[in-house]
């Protein structure tokens, strides 16, 4: 009997041992939402606010490995501690978060309140967690994305702007590019070809800065504005993985992330840099979710 008894009183310290002192996580949570890992992760990295007032910024990320991976630390008056965040494909337009939690100098305390249940702490991490979740399938309502598999970019000869920005910033720029190259071409009775469109020539995954190009399809003749702004360029038929996107143009990007994650789960080999066409003028349709942009990533 005192041997059962002494077994049982080791296994019992062996397991207080691990959950007090070697479990990784004083707090897990895992939930499903909508979106590719990429746009998840991008969500994430721009994630700074912890706690209802939005003006403080209190989370900073440590480390990341790319599009699936972030280590943030949250700062706060009276506590400061680390989230580890994963990001794992469910399908190509839902994503499995995981999150683990802990303290540096209060783990042990966090870990046996957690015993008795419900704390100050686990209701924190609920509350921020269903709030970020709930935001994230916010966003991802707002546009749809259909993926349309292996297309063909089709053959443009187009007068372009170039610009950089942020990826997130891509919208502002397109309409600041527009303004410098639309009236030059109706100045000079040039005949647009096609809709408006976006290709992106470098993108910088890891800062998410892109450099891209804004034109417009024309038909050439010899007197073409061409300086120092605008530029005249043709490009072949190229194959490509397509998808259209319906909504605001500001987040027409998504459409990227979707089309990364479809073309990692089929092993297709892709170029990322992808260009966007614009079916709807914003300028003249107030109805966003309503717009069409068809938009392709170029296949190896």
């Amino acid at each position: 009997m005192r041997k059962i008894v002494a077994i049982i009183l080791i296994i019992i310290l062996g397991i207080s041992g691990w959950y007090l002192f070697i479990k990784k996580y004083d707090y897990q949570v895992s939930f499903n939402a909508k979106g590719s890992p990429g746009s998840v992760y991008y969500q994430i990295v721009n994630w700074e606010s912890w706690g209802d007032n939005k003006k403080v910024k209190n989370i900073s990320t440590i480390d990341t490995t790319l599009l699936s991976m972030i280590s943030q630390k949250v700062n706060l008056k009276d506590t400061v501690f680390n989230l580890e965040w994963t990001l794992e494909s469910v399908n190509d337009s839902v994503t499995k978060i995981k999150v683990g939690v802990f303290s540096e100098k209060h783990s042990i305390m966090n870990r046996l309140g957690i015993l008795t249940g419900d704390t100050n702490f686990t209701r924190s991490l609920k509350k921020e967690f269903k709030t970020f979740g709930k935001g994230v399938n916010n966003f991802a309502n707002t546009f749809k994305i259909q993926i349309e598999g292996e297309s063909e970019i089709p053959r443009l000869e187009y007068l372009y702007v170039s610009s950089s920005s942020s990826r997130l910033m891509k919208a502002a720029m397109m309409m600041q590019t527009n303004s410098d190259l639309y009236p030059k071409i109706i100045e000079n009775k040039v005949k647009i070809d096609g809709f408006p469109f976006v290709k992106i020539k470098e993108w910088d995954v890891l800062d998410d800065k892109i450099k891209f190009d804004f034109g417009f399809p024309i038909e050439y003749k010899d007197s073409l504005p061409i300086n120092s702004v605008i530029k005249y360029n043709k490009l072949p038929v190229q194959k490509a993985l397509k998808a259209t996107f319906y909504g605001n143009y500001r987040n027409s990007d998504q459409a990227w992330f979707a089309l990364m994650e479809y073309a990692k789960r089929r092993n297709i080999s892709i170029d990322k840099k992808p260009l966007e066409i614009f079916y709807n003028n914003p300028m003249q349709d107030g109805n966003a979710s309503q717009w069409k942009a068809e938009i392709f990533l170029p296949i190896n």
